[in-house]
């Protein structure tokens, strides 16, 4: 595994497994865009990707922190994959989510992703979805006039990606709507409600006490480990294969109430 890594040019060997989801679920994808044309069938196939392609938005999230590859270009194009399937751009991502909610988590009402409204209340889980939702941009935007080279290669790949966008729509317009228009809105709508329950109801400025953790296995293994939230937060430099070894190094420092979260409850 290690050998095949480093042929491939990844900087660690565990994440041979989100790429092979990223390109079986492109295979896939735009094999069903080409040569499936019965609507009934088409949905039916857009909907058995919805799984695979929500596990590939954590894996944007992680690229958005570590980068797969070792070199640039091999990193641009795996994400602009990765948007085809999720909606998620990880240059976008890593204005709003790296420089801004990483910065002022324990800060709700500073927080781009915040969970509390204006009068300091906890939102409700479909206020919080449509907030981020239609304020996503804006925050970009905001936080990328102090990150100049990172807003232009945010641009850049979003002008790219609506290129490819268009050609899809030109080329097979009912197919590129069942494929790759809807499935980029459901998916990046699904991830940001997966996010909910992460801060919720948690004020606190120590971050040993601001974040809940999701320590179940096979959610885990499934969502590449990023039911490890605290731990992420402390370290969100640290790849996510060695955020479960650094959980149990900080597990006796966490202070976290119990959450009243449904996922959190579930995932514990």
């Amino acid at each position: 595994m290690k050998h095949l890594a480093r042929w491939l040019g990844l900087r660690y060997p565990q994440d041979l497994a989100p790429l092979a989801l990223v390109v079986c679920t492109a295979v896939f994808q735009w094999a069903a865009y080409l040569r499936v044309h019965d609507l009934r069938a088409a949905i039916a196939c857009a909907m058995l990707l919805l799984l695979p392609q929500i596990a590939v938005s954590t894996a944007v999230h992680n690229q958005s922190h570590v980068g797969m590859f070792v070199g640039a270009w091999g990193n641009r194009v795996l994400e602009l994959v990765m948007f085809l399937q999720t909606g998620m751009y990880a240059a976008k991502f890593r204005l709003h989510h790296s420089r801004g909610h990483h910065l002022h988590y324990t800060e709700p009402e500073r927080d781009p992703s915040r969970w509390i409204d204006a009068g300091g209340r906890r939102m409700s889980r479909l206020a919080y979805v449509a907030h981020y939702f239609l304020t996503y941009d804006y925050h970009v935007l905001r936080i990328g006039r102090t990150c100049t080279s990172l807003r232009r290669r945010c641009l850049w790949q979003v002008a790219a990606s609506y290129v490819v966008l268009a050609v899809l729509v030109f080329h097979d317009p009912r197919n590129a709507l069942v494929f790759f228009v809807a499935p980029i809105v459901l998916v990046w709508l699904n991830f940001i409600h997966m996010t909910y329950d992460d801060h919720i109801d948690l004020y606190s400025r120590d971050p040993f006490k601001a974040s809940h953790t999701k320590a179940n296995h096979w959610l885990n293994l499934v969502f590449f480990n990023n039911g490890y939230h605290l731990a992420h937060h402390l370290r969100p430099g640290l790849h996510w294969s060695r955020l479960p070894q650094f959980h149990r190094q900080i597990a006796h420092r966490i202070d976290v109430p119990a959450s009243s979260g449904a996922f959190n409850r579930w995932f514990r």
